[in-house]
């Protein structure tokens, strides 16, 4: 049977699959990738579609790339000028041997993956507060500054009189 590989996508990094799947062709891969995006998405499974907001689902071959999906909604993508619409996948997965068996269950390595974009999401959640909070603080300081210019205005001006 052929190996699938199913890489996950944001913008332009891609999280590969290093494993594989083994299935029967490319319309039960094309399947399997859209079950793997509605249990993603399911909140009835702890998914939530805006958690995946820009990522898609790639799914690949050893003849290259046949299938993306968006994973949550909106579905946005920003493309640089000259970069194709969607990231090629690693040459070294084109060239996977089609008998190698994966060494993790499907289940297990899309738990990890879960796992660590969950992880990379709260980190950039972090970030996204500690901006918040120094961009706060630089409104703070930069209005204390007018003050001070305003005050050191007016006080030269009432200086300049005596």
């Amino acid at each position: 049977m052929p190996m699938y590989f199913f890489h996950l996508n944001f913008s332009h990094r891609v999280l590969p699959d290093e494993e594989g799947v083994e299935l029967p062709n490319r319309s039960a891969a094309r399947e399997e990738a859209l079950a793997v995006v509605r249990d993603l998405a399911d909140p009835k499974m702890g998914g939530n579609p805006r958690r995946w907001a820009s990522w898609f689902l790639q799914v690949a071959d050893d003849e290259g790339q046949f299938f993306r999906t968006p994973i949550g909604h909106p579905a946005l993508e920003i493309v640089g000028a000259g970069c194709p619409a969607h990231a090629q996948e690693p040459s070294a997965q084109r060239h996977r041997s089609a008998g190698a068996a994966p060494s993790l269950t499907e289940a297990s390595r899309l738990a990890s993956l879960v796992r660590e974009l969950t992880m990379r999401q709260q980190h950039a959640a972090q970030l996204m507060q500690r901006n918040r909070e120094l961009r706060q603080e630089l409104s703070f300081v930069c209005i204390r500054a007018r003050q001070l210019v305003a005050q050191a205005r007016l006080g030269g001006l009432a200086g300049g009189r005596h």
